[in-house]
């Protein structure tokens, strides 16, 4: 079985501190080093995909998953979600218009992701390409459910970050749908490749509004691939591990191509 060090760092941001995760493969580095995939929610979403990486890395031609750093993006402390997510995860806006939390409580602050976007950019990802044998020309960002929001808000805004996107039960709705407004600034891009997995549910518009806007960038034809995952029966939260061997293959083949 692939053998991994794991190191633990905590880094300041412009709002918050953050708690890094990061799995690196033992072993010498391919020459352009190794892909590595960035985890939003990185306290709930790290363990679980560095699980599913390693049982299935033993027999990557079998498997369609290879080695590949991880970084989790998380917080300090052992919420799996963390209240700071509102903030980092959701982008800038005059007015915000949202539901009533299922819980009655007030919704934390929010529309921080510019500043969370210039964190990623100017401190975390000097900090990884600095430290780890990084293949430059294949990083890509997870992010599910606010977490997918803000992966949509990056492909849209600052597309140079990333090559690959995984957009799982992205939350379209956030705000009266804004994200959709981002949408325009989407650009032939393609080295880029997007991923959108979600429930089969349409609460909150979430299976409507992803399939929609799959659609809609795949008859753009900007980007080098977009797939479309979904699966009966699965809600919010089992999607995810569900689509992740998918999502996984998904990324081997980008680095194929």
């Amino acid at each position: 079985m692939p053998d991994y060090n794991v190191t633990q760092f905590t880094i300041n941001g412009p709002h918050h501190t953050y708690k890094i995760d990061v799995s690196i493969p033992k072993g010498e580095a391919p020459e352009q080093g190794f892909p590595v995939l960035y985890l939003l929610d990185g306290n709930a979403y790290f363990p679980l995909v560095r699980e599913i990486t390693k049982l299935q890395e033993r027999r990557p031609e079998k498997t369609g998953v290879d080695q590949m750093i991880l970084v989790g993006i998380g917080y300090p402390g052992q919420d799996a979600f963390s209240r700071e997510r509102f903030y980092d995860y959701t982008p800038p806006a005059e007015t915000v218009n949202l539901p009533e939390r299922p819980d009655g409580l007030e919704w934390p602050e929010q529309g921080g992701a510019e500043h969370f976007l210039d964190f990623i950019e100017n401190t975390l990802q000097p900090k990884i390409i600095e430290s780890y044998p990084v293949d430059q020309t294949n990083q890509v960002l997870f992010g599910h459910s606010l977490g997918g929001l803000l992966t949509l808000y990056g492909l849209f805004t600052r597309s140079h970050l990333f090559q690959q996107y995984l957009a799982f039960s992205p939350s379209i709705w956030w705000n009266d749908r804004i994200i959709l407004t981002k949408e325009a600034y989407l650009k032939a891009n393609k080295d880029k490749r997007l991923f959108i997995a979600v429930e089969d549910s349409d609460t909150l518009g979430m299976y409507s509004e992803a399939e929609a806007l799959y659609q809609r960038v795949q008859a753009g034809n900007k980007l080098n691939e977009v797939q479309f995952f979904s699966s009966s029966g699965e809600n919010h939260m089992s999607i995810v591990p569900t689509a992740l061997s998918s999502a996984l293959r998904f990324l081997e083949n980008g680095i194929n191509n």
